[in-house]
């Protein structure tokens, strides 16, 4: 049975650039599935989306951790003005017992309900800076996130771990294993369209014939295509966008037991 690869862009809605690079590729057939920041998108681009005709699942990338809160009232998720703490100090916050389950859900609901109004059948979920595999933080969102009803989940498990911030995750991915069981999860998640010193053309194909040779069954390649860099970001948002808009991924398969795949087919 061939591995199932899913290619999954991250940040819809994120800002103009994104969103938009993002419509295009999907558009293209070169996106299949990808996950919307509910608390920044905006509601035409959620109809573009939809109007692609294009067959994608689509999910929702949990935020608590960047920009305004949906939620009206200030909570222990966010400041005065409903501006969510860093993922830092929500970190902080949570080892000290200062968030509340209740308003994380909460949020949470408001993210969820905000794309089902617009039409959008919810597939599956991440979260901006995999906060939802955080140690103690993590639990609060992922049982919010089976309690809205969301059945798959991004498994942050770095397929390769070679610098400190990997190690981190996979750390993290080790203490909050449980968290996700109850989900239907890939089996690992490919960071190294993060890493700023690979060449994605000369990258792209060992790590795909490393898959092939795998144990693992489902992967996830996660990417930010934009068509602009942002310069608070380390993301190479532009060169994932010309990546993937020009990627020939029946040449890149050939030969190899792996095929693209949805969310929605876990």
């Amino acid at each position: 049975m061939p591995k199932k690869l899913i290619l999954n862009a991250d940040d819809f809605g994120w800002d103009n650039d994104a969103t938009n690079a993002i419509i295009e590729l999907v558009g293209l057939g070169k996106i299949h599935n990808t996950t919307v920041l509910a608390n920044h998108v905006q509601s035409v681009d959620l109809i573009r989306l939809k109007n692609t005709g294009a067959s994608i699942s689509i999910g929702l990338h949990t935020c608590l951790n960047e920009g305004k809160s949906l939620r009206s009232t200030p909570s222990s998720l966010t400041d005065e003005h409903c501006n969510f703490y860093s993922s830092k100090d929500l970190f902080i916050k949570c080892l000290r017992k200062e968030i509340l389950y209740e308003d994380v859900l909460h949020e949470i609901k408001l993210q969820h309900n905000f794309l089902l109004e617009h039409g959008i059948a919810v597939t599956h979920a991440d979260s901006h800076q995999h906060i939802h595999q955080y140690p103690f933080l993590g639990n609060l969102i992922t049982k919010a996130l089976a309690e809205v009803g969301i059945a798959r989940i991004r498994n942050c498990n770095p397929y390769s771990v070679y610098d400190l911030r990997r190690v981190i995750i996979k750390t993290f991915c080790l203490l909050t294993a449980k968290n996700i069981d109850a989900f239907k999860h890939p089996d690992v998640l490919i960071t190294d369209f993060t890493n700023t010193t690979i060449s994605f053309q000369d990258r792209v194909p060992e790590i795909l014939k490393s898959i092939a040779s795998s144990s693992h069954h489902t992967i996830e390649w996660m990417c930010h295509p934009g068509f602009e860099n942002r310069s608070t970001s380390y993301l190479q948002r532009k060169a994932e966008y010309n990546f993937l808009k020009n990627a020939d991924w029946e040449d890149l398969l050939k030969q190899l037991p792996i095929q693209l795949s949805q969310y929605k087919e876990l």
